[in-house]
């Protein structure tokens, strides 16, 4: 996904070069593709940092239902063949991440 985002950059900055060479050397301030494209890459920079963090909270929320879904699962198993130090071992990690 990065690099999707990259080589689309790389061709938004290859318009802005174009824009920039196109516009006449006595002109002052950028023609309006440029402006309207450098908004577009603000805005486009803002929203990959927000779905970064909101996958970075996706991943954390999965791991913590795989961890208890490990407990449960432990808990779950008849007396007899449950394993009591790895049950001890889950809890406590379980206890720790919260």
């Amino acid at each position: 996904m990065k690099r999707q985002l990259r080589d689309r950059g790389h061709v938004v900055l290859d318009k802005m070069s174009r824009a920039v060479a196109k516009s006449a050397p006595g002109k002052r301030g950028m023609p309006g593709e440029l402006r309207s494209t450098r908004k577009q890459v603000a805005r486009l920079r803002a929203r990959v940092a927000v779905l970064e963090e909101e996958m970075q909270e996706s991943r954390q929320l999965n791991r913590r239902l795989a961890e208890i879904t490990d407990v449960v699962q432990e808990l779950l198993v008849p007396i007899a063949q449950r394993d009591e130090e790895k049950l001890r071992e889950r809890l406590d990690r379980f206890s720790a991440s919260l």
